[in-house]
């Protein structure tokens, strides 16, 4: 048999090697969050460490939210292939914009108002003008709008404020109500035992989902198996995440959330197969 020429071998290793590089290289790609880091985003944390977005050769970064992050716009524009969007995404897809729905994470939106105790705001009628902390695409969200109209409780009485995203604003009296997660600010409450008051739209009888996994429309035309593979591997990390809690609680956030597992296990599905029905 003759003998294959150094020059060839070269060649060979090399064309090997391109053709392994190309077939395992990972797609880099981002999911930008509408809040802070908290184990509201469990699942998604979960596939990124437990490397099921690795599996589906994703390179997956998780972007944290900040007050000037506009999530829809950052998705629509390719600055974020993902997103997490709130009941406001409806307003937005009916403005005709580009939006595709992937799942619906929470089958119950975790929002809630919350003020001091010591603010004497007993009821939705003592909201009228007081200062309210809020993020401009919750001003569009279904629940928190429902609750408002339910109470004859328009936005032009209360006094909107930009969302700092500081627990301490609320604490300090430089606001009256924040918009908060039952899952995060109630339990920093607790820990500095300041009494509070929660109103929840829920408790109102109005509720809808909410952290609404979406995309693009150009995504899902250009990248139909990254979408698909993207959406499999956040679902399985959700799976994951509430059928190991304990876990997950240490992975990512200490004992510090072990109050946020508990309480946004009520708001989601238990069976992954009931998360994401909602499309559009």
């Amino acid at each position: 048999m003759k003998k294959l020429s150094s020059l060839t071998i070269l060649v060979l290793l090399c064309f090997n090697t391109i053709f392994a590089d190309s077939s395992t290289k990972s797609e880099k790609i981002s999911l930008q969050l509408q809040w802070l880091h908290q184990f509201q985003f469990a699942g998604y944390y979960i596939a990124k460490e437990k490397g099921f977005y690795k599996d589906n050769n994703l390179d997956v970064e998780i972007k944290e939210y900040s007050p000037s992050t506009n999530v829809t716009e950052d998705v629509l524009s390719n600055k974020s292939q993902y997103g997490i969007g709130r009941s406001s995404l409806i307003l937005e897809k009916s403005k005709d914009k580009n939006i595709v729905a992937l799942a619906a994470i929470f089958q119950s939106s975790p929002l809630i108002l919350l003020a001091l105790e010591s603010s004497n705001i007993k009821t939705t009628d003592d909201f009228r003008n007081k200062r309210i902390m809020i993020t401009e695409d919750l001003l569009k969200t279904t629940s928190l709008n429902a609750m408002m109209i339910s109470s004859f409780i328009k936005m032009d009485e209360l006094n909107i404020q930009v969302h700092s995203l500081n627990l301490n604003d609320l604490i300090n009296k430089k606001t009256d109500l924040m918009v908060s997660y039952i899952s995060n600010e109630p339990f920093r409450l607790q820990k500095q035992n300041i009494k509070y008051k929660i109103f929840s739209p829920k408790d109102y009888g109005f509720d809808f989902y909410d952290d609404i996994l979406f995309t693009s429309k150009d995504e899902t035309l250009n990248h139909a198996p990254r979408v698909e593979s993207f959406r499999t591997a956040s679902l399985r990390g959700w799976e994951y995440a509430f059928n190991n809690i304990e876990e997950t609680v240490d992975l990512i956030l200490k004992k510090a959330l072990e109050f946020g597992a508990a309480t946004l296990g009520e708001v989601i599905e238990n069976e992954v197969e009931g998360v994401g029905m909602l499309k559009f």
